[in-house]
């Protein structure tokens, strides 16, 4: 990355003598391509056909394998999401206008179904909009906050913006209430990693429509992220630390969780450039070294779902239930390879680092290998530790157009900020 004058214009962009230019322009040219089209050709349209319920509003998730729908359940959480890649895709990628109507739609049925009150919005819901479970989820809150902000850029809709700010004003003072961080789990006197990573992402992307307003939340969220989930003494990223940022080494405390770690790191590192921060870019890069070490399967390859902060989780057996899905402590999950492939191709581009480059590649042949379904489209969804799938669902409550195909629009970006 070039040296700036001023900070405040820290880029993405090559230093076209560099040893690391010259190595793998080529690649990276022949990676974009890759990427660009495989979001446009087979990522999305595998979704643009049968993601919106074109009867009662909002969208369909559950698919499977071959795309066909076996569950109307809709997650208040893939709302926001949906509303927020689609509007992102518009923005970044083209201006497609049936883009712009599926996140119109989504926009809709969460203002009108999906809204509780005081900032909060329903966990699941029925087709028709009937909620199951209610204000259960601060993460919901997080995606359908986030998912407006990048909604009114890309439509414009300016009567939009006094809603997105009082929601995400009650976002802002939702996550400090203890009967939500109850709700998620969170016991008293620890915090969790995912909750404040994606208070990150939301005051980062606040930006665009409220400047400075919650710089201050921003930049408290990066410090957590960088110096309090991740330990020096350990060098390793935690879940759950206590209130204090030091470590709290029992339960879920020892957790190690690379894909929240790495997701984290990369929205580091976007804040970085975003606020010329190139320590933060730095440290960033550091830690995604320690989650390699700690957490990539150097046999299988991938990333593995967890580990105990001494490796092997005590009990063998361990596995995490998501929704109807026992899945392995060891196993592959689709979102994590996701967020793997960002951060470590960004970290790889930011610093010219040769290490997190070859284990970028390493990911780009892993997942094309395992996770990418060449005769149907999209990625399975759950693999065992050695490649064999354990689900290859397309769709679940938990998995829908987000985490796949923002990886590849990232990526896609981030390469093409530093060829260009």
């Amino acid at each position: 990355m070039k040296d700036m004058e001023n900070e405040k214009n820290i880029q993405l962009s090559a230093d076209k003598n560099s040893r690391f230019y010259q190595s793998h322009k080529n690649e990276l040219e022949g990676l974009r391509e890759f990427y660009r089209k495989t979001l446009t050709d087979d990522i999305m349209p595998f979704w643009d056909s049968r993601v919106l319920d074109s009867e009662q509003g909002g969208y369909f998730n559950c698919f499977d394998r071959t795309g066909k729908l076996y569950s109307d359940l809709k997650p208040g959480w893939f709302l926001g999401r949906n509303i927020y890649n689609y509007s992102l895709l518009y923005n970044e990628l083209e201006k497609n206008p049936e883009w712009l109507r599926i996140a119109g739609e989504g926009v809709s049925y969460l203002t009108q179904k999906a809204y509780l009150e005081n900032g909060r919005f329903a966990q699941m819901m029925k087709r028709d909009g009937q909620v199951i479970n209610g204000a259960a989820s601060i993460f919901t809150d997080h995606f359908a906050v986030k998912g407006l902000y990048e909604y009114i850029a890309a439509s414009g809709n300016k009567e939009l913006i006094p809603y997105a700010r009082v929601l995400g004003d009650w976002l802002f003072c939702n996550i400090n209430k203890r009967e939500v961080l109850e709700k998620e789990g969170i016991k008293e006197g620890t915090k969790k990693h995912a909750i404040n990573f994606l208070t990150l992402l939301v005051a980062l992307e606040s930006r665009r429509l409220f400047g400075d307003t919650y710089e201050g939340i921003l930049e408290d969220c990066v410090q957590q992220t960088l110096y309090e989930f991740s330990n020096d003494e350990h060098k390793a990223v935690f879940e759950y630390v206590r209130e204090d940022g030091t470590p709290y080494l029992k339960d879920e405390g020892r957790i190690i969780d690379p894909g929240h770690g790495l997701e984290a790191l990369w929205f580091c590192m976007k804040a970085g450039i975003e606020l010329g921060r190139r320590d933060w870019i730095q440290r960033a890069s550091e830690v995604v070294g320690w989650l390699i070490d700690r957490c990539y399967d150097e046999e299988f390859g991938g990333f593995l779902q967890e580990t105990d902060v001494d490796g092997y989780p005590s009990d063998r057996g361990k596995y995490t239930l998501y929704y109807d899905i026992k899945v392995p402590w060891d196993a592959k999950i689709w979102w994590v390879q996701a967020e793997a492939l960002i951060a470590l191709g960004l970290s790889a581009l930011l610093t010219e680092n040769e290490r997190h480059y070859d284990y970028f590649i390493r990911m780009h042949k892993y997942i094309e290998e395992f996770f990418h379904d060449k005769e149907y489209g999209e990625w399975y969804s759950y693999l065992n530790r050695d490649g064999i799938i354990l689900s290859d669902r397309k769709g679940t409550v938990l998995k829908g157009p987000y985490h796949v195909p923002r990886c590849m629009l990232m990526t896609y970006r981030h390469i093409s900020s530093y060829l260009e």
